[in-house]
Formats: structure tokens, sequence, C-alpha cells
């Protein structure tokens, strides 16, 4: 059979094509790099140019078009020179008339599945993230005999609601996929996968050859790495002894604030020397005893939550006292580009604590503090990076309380870029002036 080049996607994904008119649902699952969505996204334009159909293309949630396949369908339209029109928020044919619209299926918490009742083909990518509730109200509304539903998917665990719906049905067909089954894939994603595997055989076999999770298999650190951090004895070094501090402030109900201090005893080697936390207070109290703290303690630096309230404090310690030794701490998102890894700067800067402490190069002494960084747990976002499971989730599902400590520290360790950076810089410079002194030495200057 001559196949289009529209149509060139995976053999393994081809009986697609030979059975279509055989199921109603469409099951692709594996890792990143299997050629999934790319197949999917062909097949769909290469039908939509040849009958006129409606097409859904929608995940659970979706804050803007950038969010969705649009840009992908854009990409193979411009590339295969495709006669469609691309508009800012949908894409329709100019021979058949067939229209791609992009949807969340949640918009502030309410179903957004008005007009999907005449759909032919619905896509639903990332199907990973489809709550129960939204698959409930969302298969009954697509009622055309003919309708095509296709979902594709990197299983987070084994009991995704998307999965355990399609599992065993006669009318569903199911292929799984991976990076090393799909002769498209770059050589730049084979080199991303390569690099995973080497980091974390865990996160490639769940990121690049879609094993799911296992449930409570996804806390950070370990018992046993944590406790072992407090055998890590460092003796201080001369022109070390540089202290930092994290502030986590309390935001709502009966949440703490919380303090903790690092000592740098060597070039690589931290010890954790002081933690507190005490109750929600006015903000004049809050910033205060920051202040007090970073005195009694004689702190250099200090960063202090400013998503929240802290940012008040910030502003007091700063506004008029030019108190430059105080930065504020913002989780705002990472993309893609900048980071492959890892979602935020909270999930960032947490794995640079694991980090540490694999190698031996941070001592923790708190036990409250250690105790909170025990219930830390992660999950993986949309693009297959890790992300923390956020406070409020910790406390509604893990039923954990809420680790202002464990916070207080990674936010502490946020500041450790900057201060290697000006270290190694004077460290270069002292190594130049005594270069220069020992030439002007040889030369009898000196």
């Amino acid at each position: 059979m001559e196949i289009p080049s529209i149509l060139n996607i995976p053999p393994k994904l081809l009986p697609i094509l030979t059975s279509l008119n055989n199921y109603r649902y469409f099951l692709l699952t594996g890792g990143r790099g299997g050629g999934k969505s790319q197949a999917i996204a062909r097949i769909i334009l290469y039908l939509a140019e040849h009958y006129l159909l409606r097409v859904v293309c929608g995940r659970e949630t979706q804050n803007s078009i950038s969010e969705s396949v649009y840009s992908l369908f854009t990409d193979i339209i411009k590339n295969n020179r495709l006669n469609f029109e691309v508009f800012s928020s949908k894409i329709t044919s100019r021979v058949s008339e067939t229209t791609l619209n992009f949807r969340g299926f949640r918009e502030q918490g309410a179903f957004n599945i008005q007009g999907m009742e005449g759909v032919d083909i619905l896509w639903i990518d990332e199907a990973q993230a489809i709550t129960q509730q939204t698959l409930n109200v969302l298969i009954p509304t697509i009622r055309k005999d003919n309708a095509k539903i296709f979902f594709s998917m990197n299983r987070h665990v084994h009991n995704d609601p998307v999965y355990e719906f399609l599992k065993g049905r006669e009318d569903c067909l199911h292929i799984n996929i991976n990076y090393d089954e799909n002769p498209f894939c770059t050589e730049a994603l084979k080199k991303e996968a390569e690099e995973c595997k080497k980091r974390s055989l865990d996160d490639f076999e769940h990121i690049w050859q879609g094993v799911p999770m296992k449930m409570g298999d996804n806390c950070v650190f370990s018992h046993e790495e944590l406790v072992q951090s407090k055998e890590n004895i460092y003796h201080l070094r001369p022109s070390y002894g540089l202290r930092l501090a994290g502030f986590d402030v309390a935001r709502f109900g009966d949440d703490k604030s919380a303090c903790v201090i690092i000592e740098q005893r060597g070039a690589l080697n931290w010890e954790q020397i002081f933690a507190c936390q005490w109750g929600k207070q006015d903000l004049v109290y809050t910033t205060g005893k920051i202040l007090s703290l970073c005195q009694e303690w004689g702190v250099q630096k200090a960063v202090i939550d400013e998503d929240g309230i802290g940012a008040g404090a910030l502003d007091n310690l700063n506004v008029g006292r030019e108190m430059k030794n105080f930065t504020g701490f913002r989780n705002p998102p990472i993309s893609y580009q900048e980071d492959k890894f890892y979602a935020n700067r909270r999930t960032k800067y947490t794995y640079k604590l694991k980090d540490m402490l694999l190698k031996g190069q941070i001592r923790l002494t708190d036990d409250d503090l250690i105790d909170e960084l025990e219930t830390m747990r992660y999950k993986f976002d949309n693009q297959q990076r890790r992300i923390l499971v956020s406070k409020d989730e910790m406390k509604s599902k893990y039923k954990t309380k809420s680790p202002n400590l464990a916070d207080a520290l990674i936010m502490s360790l946020s500041l450790l870029d900057d201060i290697k950076t000006g270290q190694d810089r004077q460290y270069t410079f002292n190594q130049q002036m005594s270069s220069d002194g020992d030439l002007f030495k040889i030369a009898g200057i000196m």
C-alpha cells in the first residue's frame, strides 16, 4: 500500500490506519520520543483534508493555546505545505472546511464540554492527567456512532483513570511505543534519553520507557540518607564560616514561620547549625524576628519567601535600610528549554539538596527538619519533569504537616550558586595576584 508523505508515522503505529473503522477508542502509551503525538496529528490532518469533520483536541486543563497541540499541527501544516488556514485559536481546512478546535476540559473548576455532542474526532493529549470525574462527564458526551476518540499518554501510575477505563476493551486499539521503536526519533532526543539513563534509571524507565511509577515510591528523600547526614562531621576550615539563612513566612491558618541557618565549613561542605519555627504573627513581629535572628547568628545573607506575605517582610527590611544581604525567593514555573528535569525553582533546589546529601556535602542536625524532608514528595508534570507536590496537596492527600523548615532550608540553598561564583572569582583574582608577584620576584623587582 502506498502511503502519502503526510502519513509517515512509525510502522508500529500503522494499525491505527489499517484498523481505523474497527475501533472507537485508540490508546497510545509509552515514553517520550515514541512519535505518538506526531502520528495522531498527521492522521487527523489527513482525514481533515478528505472529509468534513468536527475535531476537538483537548486536555484536562489548558490556560492558553500554547499549552495545547496547536503548535504541533501548525508545524506539520507548514512543513508539508498543507491547505489549511491557521487562526489564532483554531485551524480550518480550505478543502473540506473541517475545523480543529482546542480546549481544556476544565475551566476554573467547571467542565467545558459545550458543543461536543457532534464531535467526529476527539484527541485527548497528556491523558495521564485526566481525572475520573472528567472522564465520567466527557465520554457520554461523544454520542456519534462512528466517532473516534484518541488518547495519548505516558502513564503516571498503574491505575491512571484513562488506562483503567480502556483496559481490556474490545473496542479499543492499544499500542505502546517508545523512542527506540520510532525510526523518526532524532539523535538529539536519543542523546537526552541516554543522559537521563545515566542520571537515574528510575527516571529513564518512566520518562523514556513509559513504565508507570509505583504508588508510594515518590518520596524525594530516604530516611537513611537524611539520618546518615548527621554523621558528616566537617571541621571549620580557615577563611570559611559564611552563614546563610532561609525564611519561610506563614501565610494561612495554623501554618508556622520557619528559619534554617547553614554554615559553610569548607569549599563544598555545609552544616545546618540552627532551625526554629514560630506561630503566625503580624508582619511587624515577623520582620523583627527575621532581623533579630540574622543579627544573633551573624548571618551574612538571607533569603525570604516572597510569593506570599513574606514579600511584605522583605520590603520592610529593605526599604530605608539598604540591607542588600536580604533577597527574595520566588517559585515560578521553569520553561522546558531552560530545564529539562525540574519544573520550578523549589523542585530544582530540593534536588540540589538531595545531590549534596548523596555526595556527603551537607550535615543536617535538626530532627524536626529531617522529619519534614522525609515527607516531601514529587510527581511529573505534562513534560515529564519532576515537580514537588504542593503544600496543600501534602496536607490534604498525604495528611502530613506543612514542610516549613524544609522549605526554609531549600531556599537557603538557592543562594549557593551566587556564593560559589563570588568565591571562585575571588580565588581566581588571588591566584592572578600571586602569579604576578612571582613574576616580579623573578625579575628582581621584589
